[in-house]
């Protein structure tokens, strides 16, 4: 039993490591307590929300430069035209296998960042019709006017987000199932099949000292930004 669990253990690497699988389920979980909050009206705990997501995505930016390899954008942000090229591949039937992001899924990532990070954004100026249900830090700075297309854009944001979200999972079934790469457990473990990859064979993972540094100077910034601003 011990020889077949070290030769099962042996078949895998390291694809993405602990602060990026961290991140990833923390901002699954935080968007959809922002869903939870906004819908139950728990105005303070969804105001406090917003600032978590600004404080996940401030960091997810820093971890994309001095995080794993797979986690930096420069390892899997691809061009226009190679992005394109891979979805031809992919309906063909003979697209590569990637250790990290698949072109796609790069650009993907994007998106999942940038749409949080315009709702954290738009909500500190936004503020309900009257201002006495919910009133981000920077409304009381605005116009009514102002406040009213603030209101709009974190409610057509997150229309946005929940587009991607469904396209997100949709891309994940369809890998899961279709191509066999089970995407899900290798989110939770870390790990993927031994094989050859486009991209890299085996992940470096980041710094645990470099994660938190991450994430001090990101609460830094954003509770800073924030005060600096009121």
């Amino acid at each position: 039993m011990t020889d077949a669990v070290t030769a099962a253990a042996a078949t895998k690497v390291l694809a993405w490591d602990g602060p990026t699988r961290l991140f990833k389920w923390a901002l699954v979980a935080v968007v959809a307590w922002a869903w939870i909050t906004d819908e139950l009206a728990m105005t303070t705990w969804h105001v406090w929300n917003g600032y978590a997501v600004l404080v996940l995505v401030v960091f997810r930016l820093l971890w994309g430069v001095v995080g794993g390899s797979t986690a930096r954008f420069a390892t899997f942000l691809r061009s226009p035209l190679a992005t394109l090229r891979y979805g031809l591949d992919l309906m063909r039937g003979r697209e590569a296998h990637f250790l990290g992001h698949n072109p796609l899924g790069g650009w993907m990532v994007i998106v999942l960042l940038g749409l949080p990070a315009l709702m954290g954004l738009s909500g500190l100026f936004n503020a309900d019709d009257d201002r006495l249900l919910i009133e981000g830090p920077f409304a009381a700075k605005l116009s009514d006017a102002a406040v009213h297309v603030a209101h709009r854009i974190h409610h057509y944001g997150f229309a946005l987000l929940e587009i991607a979200v469904v396209l997100h999972v949709a891309a994940v079934v369809f890998h899961t199932v279709v191509k066999k790469d089970r995407l899900v457990p290798a989110m939770v473990t870390g790990t993927k099949p031994a094989r050859a990859y486009a991209d890299a064979n085996a992940a470096t993972p980041g710094s645990v000292i470099a994660a938190i540094a991450c994430l001090v100077v990101a609460v830094a910034v954003v509770w800073g930004g924030i005060a600096l601003a009121k």
